[in-house]
């Protein structure tokens, strides 16, 4: 039980907290939540407070903790409604779901709850579920655009595309001045590249990339560059390096790109960046070396470290492309590059790292650009620039 004096003492760290948040001095406010909790482990204003500050910084399991604590001492719509938020955040769509439905208990019709219902469901991926929580929200609200907004994003994940790009054009027509879009503009792009399409086969990659992501993916020796799966291969040659490069030239030509620089994003890179530094007749350089004005080709051969290319961009201050030769398919959840040679089912070797013998990234550079021009003509190469250049334009690093 707690006395009278100690219940006092937590009321004053309260209203003491609740001041010096009004002054700006939050984390001195923080500390008063704190010592009010200290003083009275049920005070449920302090929890709530307390749980305000932790998602201030970002540490959601204490926030979400804090939430949880203020709902079982006096359940609120506010301390279901952030609980409900933080969950989400914390990719516990389902956990929020119960939250959220708790809250709209305590105030029957509230929209905003509403709509918070449909985005768990929709980030739990019951798309379906969240289209029928959105339509009595969009019968009160037509105009607003984040409804229109997560209604589009339902749809395009059902592979309702036609109706996506009218949700989603809706939204945009609606967006208020200066509002940060959120991603919706790239929405609306990945249903309209989606509509290109009359089918996209999921085990066709290029397909798959480009209506996603944007993305070009050039295959390498022995496909045809139009129809490019998964590969099974657990090592790249010199003649499958040399095959991407045909590709890549090809379409830098029709679109008459003109680089600049090239960067490696790492030291097993160089030899690739290397060959591509001497056939694009640019300097090869470093991160911070890159040119403010003009473009910037960034060179991975395959992603060994996901967050590398992310190191590499903050370096890199003017504008550039990325080049990912090989990513595995795993790597694809962390990595969008603008450029995709081959996705691997796992991890490549490269042929310059090889037990026997390790090239110079002179010499590799030399085989590579050996291959290019030993190879056989490319059969399919100008279908494979029409791939883009005709039908499939919508390019990310074209928008």
């Amino acid at each position: 039980m707690i006395d009278n004096w100690h219940r006092g003492e937590a009321g004053f760290f309260f209203e003491r907290g609740e001041a010096l948040e009004q002054a700006g001095r939050l984390d001195e406010a923080m500390s008063e939540f704190k010592r009010a909790i200290h003083a009275d482990p049920g005070l449920a204003e302090a929890h709530m407070a307390l749980g305000y500050h932790y998602r201030r910084k970002n540490l959601l399991s204490k926030a979400a903790e804090e939430f949880r604590t203020a709902t079982s001492l006096a359940p609120s719509y506010d301390s279901l409604f952030n609980l409900g938020h933080v969950l989400v955040d914390l990719g516990q769509p389902r956990e929020a779901l119960a939250a959220f439905r708790q809250c709209l208990a305590l105030a029957p019709g509230n929209a905003a709850v509403g709509y918070e219902i449909a985005y768990a469901l929709y980030v739990a991926g019951d798309h379906a579920a969240a289209l029928e929580e959105l339509q009595p929200l969009l019968a009160a609200a037509a105009d607003d655009w984040e409804l229109r907004y997560l209604t589009g994003s339902c749809e395009l994940a059902l592979g309702r595309y036609a109706a996506a790009q009218a949700s989603l054009e809706r939204a945009l027509a609606l967006l208020p001045a200066g509002e940060p879009d959120d991603g919706l503009r790239e929405a609306l792009q990945v249903a309209l590249r989606y509509r290109e399409f009359g089918r996209v086969d999921p085990d066709d990659v290029k397909a798959h990339l480009y209506a996603e992501y944007g993305v070009v993916c050039l295959g390498a020796l022995g496909d045809d560059g139009l129809h490019l799966a998964v590969e099974p291969r657990d090592r790249l040659t010199f003649q499958d390096l040399g095959r991407m490069l045909q590709r890549f030239h090809a379409l830098r030509l029709h679109w008459r790109w003109r680089f600049d620089a090239v960067v490696a994003v790492d030291e097993a890179s160089r030899p690739l960046a290397v060959a591509l530094s001497h056939s694009l007749r640019v300097p090869i350089v470093e991160p911070d070396e890159a040119p403010l004005e003009g473009l910037t080709l960034l060179v991975w051969a395959t992603v060994t470290m996901p967050e590398l290319l992310d190191v590499v961009i903050e370096h890199v201050h003017g504008d550039y492309v990325t080049f990912v030769a090989a990513p595995d398919r795993a790597a694809l959840d962390n990595v969008i590059a603008d450029i995709v040679g081959v996705v691997t089912g796992d991890i490549v070797t490269l042929p310059w790292e090889t037990p026997t013998r390790r090239r110079t990234a002179t010499a590799a550079a030399r085989e590579i650009l050996a291959a290019v021009k030993s190879l056989p003509p490319d059969a399919t190469l100008p279908a494979q620039v029409r791939y883009y250049a005709g039908r499939h334009r919508r390019l990310r690093f074209l928008q």
